[in-house]
């Protein structure tokens, strides 16, 4: 346990040491990511008029620009290569590598985080009346458990093949493969400890916007779209410090336990020579 505390803390202490040089790696592709939702939503709503574009549609258009975002930071991280230069890395082959890998994640991310609902209307509430809502409690916190853990486990397996492209070019799965196995149950650890960071930062983030009244200004809809467009990115602006804080320190527990992974695997390799 103890080293899962000190990559966690040196993580944690590099976000908070280190927050200009993570600032100026995350806020372009922010803002990119942002105005390329922004113009889904138009045309989704506005043009097409087909309603509220899918999870899985804004998830597709956010991955490049995470991606991004996610290789300035491990190229920090592991080569010490300088923040910036985001433009040259939004066009890199690396990143385009990169962005179904992050696709994936994220759409996994969203399947997991809605199957416990799902479960409970397949298994409990397809015959309601033999159930009541305290009868069903004990399922719902049993499916949210194992969804919070199947979650750790894929933030460890498609982190990991982020830092793949980011050291090889490609998602090697055979190097992948060797990341994972030298210590599994301890970077499972890290994942948790760090979804558990992000997590309660949320709430309390989302706490905080809803008593300031920032949701309050969020537009029903993009219809007209001119009218709507600019509450819309406000709320977005409004939210960023909150996303800012869950990259950081998120990506650099995470970044910290890649490294440190490396750091014995190629250690591995000099002694088996």
């Amino acid at each position: 346990m103890l080293p899962v505390l000190d990559v966690a803390v040196t993580g944690v202490g590099r976000a908070i040491g280190e927050l200009p040089r993570l600032l100026a790696i995350y806020w372009l592709p922010w803002l990119l990511g942002t105005i390329a939702l922004l113009i889904l939503e138009v045309v989704v709503q506005d043009q097409l008029r087909l309603g509220v574009p899918p999870d899985w549609a804004r998830n597709i258009v956010w991955a490049p620009f995470s991606a991004m975002a996610y290789l300035m930071l491990l190229r920090w991280v592991l080569d010490k290569a300088p923040a910036g230069g985001a433009l040259n890395a939004l066009v890199a082959r690396d990143t385009w590598v990169a962005a179904p890998v992050v696709a994936l994640w994220f759409l996994a991310h969203s399947a997991v985080s809605n199957a416990p609902i799902a479960l409970m209307q397949w298994l409990i509430f397809s015959d309601a009346r033999d159930y009541r809502w305290e009868d069903a409690l004990p399922y719902y916190y049993a499916f949210s458990l194992a969804a919070w853990l199947a979650k750790g486990a894929l933030v460890a397996c498609f982190f990991g093949l982020i830092v793949v492209v980011a050291r090889h070019g490609w998602p090697d799965l055979r190097a992948h493969w060797q990341l994972l196995r030298l210590h599994p149950a301890r970077l499972f650890l890290l994942c948790l400890l760090a979804a558990a960071a992000v997590d309660g930062m949320r709430m309390l983030g989302s706490h905080a916007l809803v008593w300031l009244g920032v949701y309050q200004l969020t537009p029903r809809g993009m219809i007209p779209w001119r009218d709507n467009v600019g509450w819309a990115f406000v709320v977005d602006l409004a939210e960023f410090p909150l996303q800012f804080l869950e990259f950081a320190i998120e990506g650099c527990i995470l970044a910290e336990a890649y490294r440190r992974l490396l750091v014995k695997k190629r250690s591995s390799a000099d002694v088996g020579s």
